[in-house]
């Protein structure tokens, strides 16, 4: 989860970044600068920190400052990984080369002092390793408050910015609410880690989850934080900080996500429980096919920020990276701007008080790219002042026994129709790249159901969306998995979203759940607490299944595909373990009961710079199989 983790071949990045630290030791090839500093916290431990002072901030005049803090190589970023370092050193042409500094810091211009620091029990820093703790989140508040602010180059007014695992942690410094935070830019981020990434809908999620725990972030830790400090000069204090860091064994992920119910251990550790805590304006942004930190957090937690803050919101389609491009990086850059330094104009954005909002007001503005292209362009924007977007008509798209899908309720005809659960076949590996390979097999079976709607007209479909199926199985228990696919007249299919359920998870509380204003639910709350296997098999089951939100526009003549089936083995960079047996599922037709898909339309009217239709397959990091 970082800007650096962006390429498609993780498992060889994971090899490239624990060679490229031995290489660094062995041969005394220059790798990162040490830690510029460290800060000693209220417990004791010290935090490593990179400070970067432009020359002019000074007491005589002081400036802004950017924090951002993570568990890779931030204490000792100069700039770049340990390959970047090997790189400059050997001539050899390696990837991933740029680290955090680089990733992010680089873009702020010289106005700002940037500081990157190492979470507690990395890199250089003592003290207890504990994955997005609130300790961790307390000691950014005590950098802020009681190291930045006093120094002489600090103007006291501090902004976080980050992205993924600094997003994550930036996002909990935030809610501990620093008295001199003053804005916030965060991006890919997970709201809940049991139901946002390693269990969604009860659907045990072993692939980017696991991968990132045991070897990515370890890699960038030991390659990038230590290695930064120790070698080719070893820092005295890093090396002698290596003895007081410390780890509970209980409290590490692999131990935690052994269990597939929600517990006190994911929930501390999750944005959502702490999310109504910031108290200064904060943007983020999100995309819908991030194959890394998931599409499911940035919307949800936007919607339980505090309505007495400014914030701001932005999604397009893409991957983990789009979330730093040019295009959605240009908006952040604005936000911190015109809360730090007062500025009403930014290249490319504009009129940064007509697209924020007055300063002296709480605004709330929510901004979907539609079509986010491979070229830089934008099919269309939407406006809008909240999320779920205010210009939203929450329509029924029913299932009928034909294979089709309409509008019209009195079109339904009773029926049922089953498909064998339990194959793994319709899967994707995004390593393979976005336009790599279709399923195992053949694109229909027996072991998938597929509805169709053609639409008559463009239509847009922006946000959350939920499936309300009734369903038999033949098993005390299933896993049923949403896919929703743009298909165009010559065949091309561009993967929009998908959603998951585990049917011994079904238990909603609807109290809690996220609704329509009609109070339809959009995103079902389920405890995750006491799984409850089907009494009766046979029996016809309600489920309602979250599927994440998407923007799009479906093109006139085009089909939007509904295909039911088992979790797929490799989904994005999700690996499905699949928990329950084989059996045989039946979807169930009934007019007086009707299974259907809630879909967010949105009237061309409210639709800016509706662009012509594009190549089906041009879309930037969306699966197309052509």
């Amino acid at each position: 989860m970082a800007a650096v983790i962006t390429r498609r071949r993780v498992a060889a990045l994971v090899a490239l970044c624990l060679a490229a630290s031995l290489l660094s030791a062995v041969t005394g090839t220059p790798a990162q600068a040490a830690p510029t500093d460290y800060v000693r916290v209220s417990d004791g431990a010290l935090i490593a920190i990179n400070v970067d002072v432009p020359e002019h901030c000074t007491k005589a005049d002081p400036c802004p400052t950017v924090f951002e803090m993570a568990g890779y190589e931030n204490g000792s970023a100069d700039g770049k990984t340990p390959a970047g370092d090997i790189a400059d050193a050997t001539g050899l042409p390696l990837p991933l080369q740029c680290g955090s500094r680089c990733s992010h810091s680089v873009f702020f211009d010289r106005h700002y002092v940037t500081i990157q620091a190492s979470v507690r029990g990395t890199g250089c820093s003592t003290g207890e390793f504990d994955l997005f703790s609130w300790r961790s989140a307390l000691d950014g508040r005590e950098i802020i408050d009681g190291w930045i602010a006093k120094q002489p180059w600090s103007n006291g007014e501090v902004a976080i910015f980050g992205h993924s695992y600094s997003g994550i942690t930036g996002t909990m410094v935030a809610a501990t609410q620093p008295r001199h935070l003053k804005a916030v830019s965060v991006s890919g981020l997970i709201d809940d880690l049991y139901r946002g990434i390693v269990y969604p809908g009860g659907v045990t999620n072993y692939g980017f989850p696991l991968l990132w725990t045991g070897a990515v972030r370890p890699a960038y830790d030991v390659g990038g934080g230590v290695g930064g400090g120790m070698f080719p000069d070893p820092q005295r204090e890093c090396a002698e900080n290596q003895v007081f860091k410390s780890r509970t064994a209980t409290n590490d992920p692999l131990v935690q996500g052994l269990a597939d119910t929600d517990n006190d251990w994911y929930r501390s550790r999750s944005l959502i429980t702490h999310i109504e805590r910031i108290q200064v304006p904060i943007h983020i942004t999100g995309a819908y096919q991030d194959e890394q930190t998931g599409p499911r957090g940035p919307a949800h937690l936007f919607e339980k920020l505090p309505r007495s803050i400014s914030r701001r919101l932005v999604l397009t389609n893409g991957d983990h990276g789009t979330q730093t491009s040019p295009n959605v990086r240009r908006d952040r850059l604005a936000w911190i701007d015109y809360w730090m330094r007062g500025r009403n104009h930014y290249p490319g954005v504009g009129n940064l008080r007509r697209q924020f909002g007055p300063r002296n007001e709480v605004t709330s503005s929510a901004r979907v790219l539609l079509g986010n292209k491979t070229d830089g362009t934008f099919e269309g924007i939407i406006d809008s002042n909240r999320y779920p977007l205010r210009q939203t008509r929450w329509r029924d798209l029913y299932l009928n026994s034909d294979g089709s899908m309409t509008f019209n309720r009195s079109r339904l005809r009773e029926g049922t129709a089953s498909w064998a659960n339990g194959s793994r076949r319709q899967s994707y590996s995004y390593q393979a790249g976005k336009d790599n390979g279709g399923e195992f097999s053949s694109p229909n079976g027996p072991d998938e159901l597929e509805f169709t709607y053609t639409a008559p007209r463009d239509m847009v479909i922006a946000g959350p969306m939920a499936a309300r199926l009734e369903i038999s199985s033949s098993a005390p228990d299933t896993e049923l998995f949403v896919q929703l696919i743009d298909r165009a007249p010559s065949g091309e299919m561009l993967y929009l979203q998908r959603g998951m359920l585990r049917a011994s998870h079904r238990a909603i509380t609807t109290a809690l759940s996220d609704r329509t204003r009609d109070r339809r639910v959009y995103r079902p709350w389920r405890p995750h607490t006491n799984p409850q296997l089907l009494t009766t098999p046979g029996e016809q089951t309600t489920y309602q299944i979250e599927i994440f939100p998407v923007g799009h526009v479906l093109r006139k003549g085009h089909e939007l595909v509904m295909k039911v089936h088992a979790p797929p083995a490799d989904d994005n960079d999700y690996m499905y373990i699949q928990k329950t047996l084989p059996g045989v599922n039946t979807l169930h037709i009934d007019p007086a009961k009707p299974s259907r898909l809630l879909l967010p339309q949105i009237p061309l009217r409210h639709v800016d710079r509706l662009q012509p239709a594009s190549a089906p397959c041009s879309f930037s990091q969306m699966r197309c199989v052509k």
